[in-house]
């Protein structure tokens, strides 16, 4: 596999709003504190989707903002993006429900609107006025991991700059004895293929393999881990430890079939 350069990254959730407050974090310069997440005002989005916009798409929509904050407009419009979820939106699913178990149904345009699985990726599109191709995966415990594959094959395949971005949030308290997650947390990686013209600022990602062993996946900071359990976009913490404090790693990554994607991260020089 030839190196993937990461050129943009992007982190918002509970605790932190960017990369800048994640990275002190991640590197130990700064003490983790849990706190509400933040309600990101997307000016990029015209007023009525703005309206309609809920956390979900708010959440993943702000940490690919900061991935691409370097990159012209109409470059956004022109780049492939790749979505990734464990759960969705499950505030969402929870309204939804609640509404179907009402006597008289009657659901909002807004809120089945907001139900499409893809609906932040939708939001992508509309704000960015992104005109490429955008793929959105889900594959339990495993989606950042697929999610990441998909993005690079991608790269891969066209020698074109891809944007991931993976989210997941809290489950809400009517759905809080079915789902893992309690902490909402979103990342955001632009890959861009390895070049002379193309550095990776950030590092690089050198190759990937299914690891079959009995090994753990890595859990990144211990407070960080402990918070973020049971998210499955925080797969991508020890990833993101490894770019905050430019150090080479062998990461390995929750995957299909309890197995583990190990994949080797190199700072750039």
């Amino acid at each position: 596999m030839r190196p993937l350069a990461i050129t943009g990254v992007g982190v918002c959730g509970a605790g932190f709003r960017d990369w800048t407050q994640a990275r002190a974090l991640l590197d130990g310069t700064a003490v983790f504190g849990a706190r509400a997440v933040e309600k990101f005002d997307l000016a990029c989005l015209p007023p009525i989707e703005r309206r309609r916009a809920n956390e979900t798409s708010r959440l993943a929509i702000a940490a690919g903002l900061q991935a691409v904050e370097h990159v012209s407009v109409a470059g956004r419009e022109r780049l492939p993006t790749v979505f990734s979820s464990a759960d969705g939106d499950t505030d969402v699913l929870a309204h939804l429900l609640a509404k179907l178990a009402a006597s008289e149904i009657m659901l909002s345009p807004t809120l089945f609107h907001n139900s499409v699985f893809n609906a932040p990726a939708g939001y992508w599109s509309l704000g960015c006025k992104a005109q490429a191709a955008s793929t959105t995966v889900c594959a339990g415990r495993a989606s950042f991991a697929v999610g990441l594959c998909e993005a690079s094959a991608q790269v891969l395949a066209t020698d074109e700059a891809v944007l991931y971005v993976a989210y997941d949030m809290a489950f809400p308290e009517a759905l809080r004895s079915l789902g893992r997650t309690t902490m909402a947390f979103a990342c955001a990686l632009l890959l861009e293929p390895m070049g002379d013209d193309v550095p990776g600022p950030l590092g690089m990602i050198e190759g990937w393999e299914r690891d079959v062993g009995a090994h753990e996946a890595d859990a990144g900071p211990r407070a960080l881990a402990e918070a973020f359990a049971g998210n499955a976009t925080a797969a991508a913490l020890p990833l993101l430890t490894a770019i905050a404090m430019q150090a080479g790693a062998e990461i390995r990554l929750p995957y299909l079939d309890d197995e583990r994607l190990r994949l080797r991260y190199s700072p750039w020089s």
